[in-house]
């Protein structure tokens, strides 16, 4: 009998050529029927795992692929514990946001019924690599973010050079799973299972040389941080988020890159921890190199999208600087400033795409060209506001309490200079902020934005509830960290022990 966790799987991909089918007749209603599918899956989440794992337990399903011998061979599992649990809900939360905002911003678009099958697809990839505890389906659901992403970037991206730049992403992000499936077979070799969680992968990687596990750490530690766009393998990131569709970019910059950060926390922190740690002074300074890198980085832009893709940039070097201290403070942070930066990242991200549906594709994002729209679109404006200082690490806003924590796990490291460093980098990510605030909405109101105004309800509705989660999240963060607290004392355990 199927589990509440493979339905929403399953939910997710059947609902994709459903509502192909349907946006054939009705292009109206695929995106509606999208929404539907990504809110149901949200709710059985929601509704099954979420009390499940507050309670103390694992919500664990596994299904026989096949089997050689009379024994299973190759087994399917899905696991929602104190780790997956916030990041797929976030996933599927800000997923289902950005689909309903899709339906009015994509509303004047081709082939709309094609875009929203996709984002299914897409979205099953994300929740699949997160709940995986096998790395066959791990790689897997890995591609399946992929595919559908970079066709979303080729066929609706707002360059001329979409299919250029869709075609770079895919290449920089496929030599990364090539990394992957390298490690994941160099795994195998040892421990002669793909199950993460089987006696045979702690017995096989226990009795494995050091320099073996080093050569494994490596090739996954290659593979996720091109997922991650960490320096210096960052540069397919500005492109591909700045010229994709806009509710594409929240998904991308939102929670996509995240999903590497999470493979290093659960598969080279949790199974290859004594291992990660011989290089926290290299991982560390990656880390902080990534966060000022890409703080420059977004100082140098006019483009708003371009700026907002930037910023993501150095956001990562935020979560890895926490996975890399090996603390419980680091890892607690970084998990949780995934889901601070999905919710105020996603929400910037919808920013530009409602100056951009407002005003003009072109104009809208450029900042040389915006100025005096708070009093013409107070409602966009206040929730800029929040969500710009939440991701500058502004108190009591969400990302304060996981930049903390981040900051925490650095110095408690031992690696003083570098914690510093990243601390001192926070005044560039309050520069650039308060700088794209400045040129989009105060200074002169200009009369060629006379009739600008705040935009529909569904492109609204989900901008406000986010920028509600922003504000929550800063005073009452236990919401979050109640649960991914023992992940990370256990993780740490693990590293010690």
């Amino acid at each position: 009998m199927s589990g509440p966790l493979l339905i929403m799987v399953v939910l997710l991909i059947v609902g994709a050529p459903i509502v192909y089918a349907v946006g054939k007749g009705s292009t109206k209603a695929a995106g509606w029927l999208a929404f539907i599918f990504s809110l149901i899956s949200l709710a059985i989440f929601s509704l099954s795992a979420v009390p499940t794992v507050l309670k103390g337990n694992l919500c664990v399903e596994k299904y026989t692929w096949a089997e050689m011998f009379g024994a299973p061979f190759l087994t399917f599992g899905l696991r929602a514990d104190n780790l997956s649990t916030p990041i797929v809900g976030i996933i599927l939360l800000l997923c289902t946001l950005a689909t309903l905002y899709s339906i009015e911003y994509m509303s004047h678009e081709h082939n709309q019924e094609l875009y929203f099958a996709l984002l299914l697809l897409y979205i099953a990839g994300m929740v699949g690599v997160v709940l995986a505890t096998n790395l066959v389906q791990f790689y897997i659901f890995w591609e399946l973010m992929l595919i559908p992403s970079w066709l979303l970037i080729a066929r609706w991206g707002t360059s001329e050079k979409a299919q250029l730049i869709a075609f770079k992403y895919f290449m920089f992000t496929h030599l990364g799973a090539i990394c992957i499936i390298l490690g994941i077979a160099a795994t195998w070799k040892l421990t002669a299972t793909f199950d993460l969680y089987a006696a045979e992968m702690a017995s096989g990687l226990a009795a494995a040389p050091a320099s073996t596990l080093k050569l494994i750490v490596a090739l996954f530690m290659l593979g996720f941080a091109v997922k991650m766009a960490l320096f210096p393998l960052h540069n397919w990131l500005p492109d591909a988020h700045a010229e994709a569709p806009t509710p594409i970019s929240v998904i991308l910059s939102g929670v996509m890159i995240e999903c590497g950060t999470y493979a290093v926390a659960r598969i080279l922190l949790t199974f290859f921890g004594t291992i990660f740690v011989i290089y926290t002074t290299v991982f560390m300074t990656i880390a902080v190199i990534t966060m000022i890198y890409g703080g420059v980085l977004a100082l140098a832009q006019k483009d708003l999208k371009r700026l907002f893709a930037c910023s993501s940039i150095s956001q990562m070097g935020y979560m890895f600087l926490g996975l890399a201290s090996a603390t419980t403070y680091g890892i607690t942070g970084s998990m949780f400033h995934i889901v601070n930066h999905a919710i105020c990242k996603g929400l910037l991200f919808m920013v530009a795409g409602v100056l951009m549906h407002q005003i003009d594709p072109i104009k809208g994002r450029d900042m040389d060209k915006l100025g005096g729209l708070a009093g013409k679109m107070p409602v966009t404006a206040t929730i800029t506001l929040i969500a710009g200082l939440s991701i500058a690490g502004t108190p009591p806003l969400n990302g304060f309490a996981s930049e903390v924590l981040i900051f925490a796990g650095a110095f408690s490291s031992g690696h003083i200079l570098l914690a510093a460093l990243a601390v001192i980098s926070t005044v560039i990510t309050a520069g650039y902020i308060l700088w794209m605030i400045r040129r989009v909405f105060f200074g002169p109101p200009r009369e060629e934005f006379e009739n600008v105004k705040d935009p529909p309800l569904t492109m609204l509705a989900p901008m406000a509830f986010l920028a509600f989660l922003a504000i929550l999240l800063g005073f009452y963060p236990d919401l979050v960290l109640r649960i991914l607290v023992p992940a990370a004392e256990e993780i740490e355990n693990l590293i010690g022990g």
